[in-house]
């Protein structure tokens, strides 16, 4: 048993266990792989402030909590935002909604199915599908996700296949989340030469306490681009555990824009392959802790192959007893030469009791490559604000402007011109919230 595992309370890993009992069983491959799943996750238990992934977020919170599986009770309505006009995929509660959702005509070569539904039919062969994942699954709620996993949405780009309207999934909660867990599980799979973009969104019902541990896997073929937009927007009770992992061929391209506003204990873990020469990776994000949330993101880009880049811009706004977290790790592989990664985390404190904590991390084992790193925390500057100050702009507006500036990087960096606005709009009354400190 793992140092891990001691640490977990028993029962805490029963719930989980009985849970898993309940809902699956079967002879068939799915079924064998959920149970491995499982039997990973009980064995790891959940990680604690020992594990150096894991050492500035606690999660003891989570796990004295219990939750249940879902139930689906139902929506009146779902989101319907004026930036969508590609498809809308609805999981309510983890599950696709075809009442919800309003998937349109996609362009040939373009496909986008229910991941449960397939499961159902076609067992096995969504096993073979999820078995060239085992190698990246190296967490343990990746394992869990894969055990307790309900539903989700596959996309497959044939080569050649281009989409110039957003696929959309929307991750909604439905009325009776309190007390509920969630598990969706979103693969995307794009062909030589293929493109699109996805947004995820995740929305929940305001004050509900629940558990959302999401996985997104995308595999790009030679030439592939992909564009990448993560919206966590849940309940300022809820968990959020997500993860996304992409695997990249030669020459194809994987951009992550990633915003955590939501989920009073969020976490993301973006992790890139570059396996294949000229593959690209960016990736940008915005953490905006306030009240007493903890957001945390950590990154973890593996140069592989010789020729590849990779950018990551991340920026964090604490507020009130905000902690956020980011932890950016690059490794650069023996034989990967001509490696450029840059990486950026800068961070602003808009309180004395905010918190951030920043971990940029290389480890290189070639020598022929440029890498480097940055990280900056502190408050907003003074000179700026007795600047705007003394040409009659009030201290709250001057904050809020300087406050956007500092994020806008991030947002000029949306290459959905619809998105960003919307963006904009959500983010404005909540930096015009924030009072000013000494």
């Amino acid at each position: 048993m793992s140092a891990v595992t001691a640490n977990t309370a028993p029962e805490a890993l029963e719930r989980y266990r009985a849970a898993f009992e309940a809902r699956f069983t079967g002879a068939h491959a799915l079924a064998e792989r959920r149970r491995a799943a499982l039997d990973q996750f009980l064995a790891l238990g959940f990680p604690t402030p020992r594990d150096e992934d894991w050492k500035y977020t606690n999660l003891r919170r989570l796990e004295t909590r219990s939750f249940a599986p879902a139930l689906g009770l139902g929506l009146i309505s779902a989101p319907s935002p004026e930036w969508l006009v590609g498809s809308r995929i609805v999981l309510l509660d983890g599950r696709w909604s075809a009442a919800l959702s309003a998937p349109s005509a996609h362009p040939p070569g373009v496909t986008v199915l229910s991941l449960g539904q397939w499961a159902e039919r076609e067992p096995d062969e969504v096993a073979a599908l999820l078995a060239q994942h085992e190698a990246a699954r190296t967490s343990a709620f990746d394992s869990l996700n894969l055990a307790l996993f309900e539903d989700g949405v596959v996309v497959q780009l044939a080569d050649g296949a281009q989409t110039d309207a957003p696929i959309y999934v929307v991750h909604q909660w439905g009325p009776q989340a309190q007390g509920a867990m969630s598990h969706p599980r979103i693969l995307v799979r794009a062909g030589r030469n293929s493109r699109c973009t996805l947004i995820e969104q995740y929305l929940g019902p305001a004050d509900a306490e629940y558990f959302t541990n999401a996985a997104t896997y995308l595999d790009l073929q030679e030439g592939a681009h992909v564009e990448h937009y993560r919206l966590q927007q849940e309940s300022a009770r809820s968990f959020h555990i997500g993860a996304a992992t992409a695997r990249l061929a030669a020459d194809s391209c994987y951009a992550m824009h990633d915003v955590a506003l939501g989920a009073s204990l969020g976490r993301t873990n973006v992790s890139a392959l570059l396996q294949g020469s000229g593959a690209r990776v960016a990736l940008h994000g915005l953490i905006a802790p306030c009240g007493s949330q903890h957001l945390d993101a950590h990154t973890r880009i593996d140069h592989i192959a010789p020729q590849t880049s990779s950018t990551e811009d991340y920026r964090g706004v604490a507020e009130g007893r905000g902690r956020g977290v980011f932890n950016g790790k690059v490794i650069v592989r023996p034989g990967a030469q001509k490696t450029d990664a840059r990486q950026s985390s800068r961070n602003l404190l808009l309180s004395p009791t905010a918190e951030f904590d920043s971990k940029p991390e290389l480890e290189i084992y070639a020598n022929d490559v440029k890498c480097g790193h940055g990280a900056v925390t502190g408050q907003l500057d003074a000179a700026a604000l007795f600047y705007l100050r003394s040409r009659g702009v009030s201290e709250r507006e001057a904050r809020m402007l300087l406050i956007r500036a500092f994020a806008e990087s991030v947002l000029t960096a949306i290459e959905h011109p619809p998105l960003k606005s919307y963006l904009e709009r959500v983010l404005e009354p909540r930096f015009s919230l924030i009072e000013s400190h000494p």
